[in-house]
């Protein structure tokens, strides 16, 4: 299986992405062409489990459904236009397809620090889902707040 890594280039803040399947090469950014240092572990190599993030090696990370935000927004926004002409039918008939969603997609795991989405990886039963106070904590330690 082909597992993926999605990350902004340290240089120029593009998104990247690495393909895992094969034995890790040098990486260039694809738009800038820096080189950026991938420090992938003997776990995520053998194991297929993230225990430290290959961009900036903190090993702090969450879980969440792989899902675009923005289609969730747009199927709620259709379904609360539709629900005028529906009666609210509409809007029953979104969250039914919210809630089906929810259960087929997959789980990434996406580093606190980075911000890098690791696609295809098991799930490390050490990561849980996205903590605000944790975020708030990193967000603070990233600008250099105390």
């Amino acid at each position: 299986m082909i597992m993926y890594i999605h990350f902004l280039c340290p240089s120029c803040s593009k998104e990247n992405s690495f393909a895992t399947d094969a034995t890790p090469a040098p990486f260039n950014c694809r738009r800038c062409n820096a080189r950026v240092y991938l420090q992938i572990s003997e776990s995520i190599r053998e194991k297929e489990i993230i225990d430290r993030c290959v961009i900036c090696t903190k090993d702090l990370f969450y879980v969440q459904k792989d899902f675009n935000r923005n289609l969730g927004w747009a199927i709620l926004a259709a379904g609360a236009i539709a629900s005028i002409y529906t009666y609210g039918l509409a809007l029953l008939l979104a969250a039914g397809l919210d809630w089906y969603l929810y259960y087929k997609l997959p789980e990434v795991t996406v580093c606190y620090f980075c911000g890098a989405v690791y696609r295809g990886y098991a799930v490390n039963p050490k990561h849980t889902h996205y903590d605000l106070s944790l975020g708030e904590l990193v967000e603070g330690s990233i600008r250099g707040e105390r």
